[in-house]
Parts: structure tokens; C-alpha cells; sequence
């Protein structure tokens, strides 16, 4: 709002572009390498101990029911056939 009211005779000096020779330089093509790999490995961290919650190292059958559990979420579901009510009559 200060831009739209001063007075163009109390602005001295010509224009700036931030990020320009005065500050730090900025990139604009978005996140360095190094900080979204380490994000990666993170997000692959999480997941593999998402996976691994609940069961034990020792149980030969690691995994199976989650597996299974995982299949049914994925699976369509299909609505079962309804059977109409008769009336009964007193």
C-alpha cells in the first residue's frame, strides 16, 4: 500500500531487483540435488518402516497378513446381490 501512496518525488535512487548483485544469489530452477536425494532416502526410510511396523524379525511368516490385508484394499469390491424381503401377513 506505500507504493500506491507516496509521492513520486520522495522516492530517490533508481530501482532494485531483489536477488540482483547486492544479495545472495538465489536459484530459480528449485531444490539443489543434495537436499531432495536426502529427501528420497527419507521418504523411502519411512515407507520401508511403515511396512515393517507390527511384525517380528523372527517369524518365519513376516509380512504375510499385511500382504494379504494390502490385496484386499486394493481389490474392487463388488456390491452383493440382495434378496428381496417378501411381505409377511399377519
Amino acid at each position: 500500500m506505500g507504493s500506491l501512496c507516496s509521492k513520486s518525488d520522495s522516492h530517490s535512487g533508481g530501482h532494485r531487483v531483489l536477488g540482483s548483485a547486492d544479495g545472495p544469489s538465489v536459484s530459480t530452477s528449485g531444490p539443489r540435488p543434495a537436499p531432495r536425494s536426502a529427501a528420497a532416502e527419507a521418504a523411502e526410510a519411512r515407507l520401508k518402516s511403515a511396512q515393517a511396523r507390527g511384525t517380528n524379525a523372527s517369524n518365519p511368516k513376516r509380512g504375510v497378513l499385511a500382504a494379504k490385508v494390502e490385496a484386499a484394499k486394493s481389490a474392487k469390491r463388488v456390491p452383493e446381490q440382495r434378496q428381496e424381503e417378501r411381505p409377511v401377513w399377519d
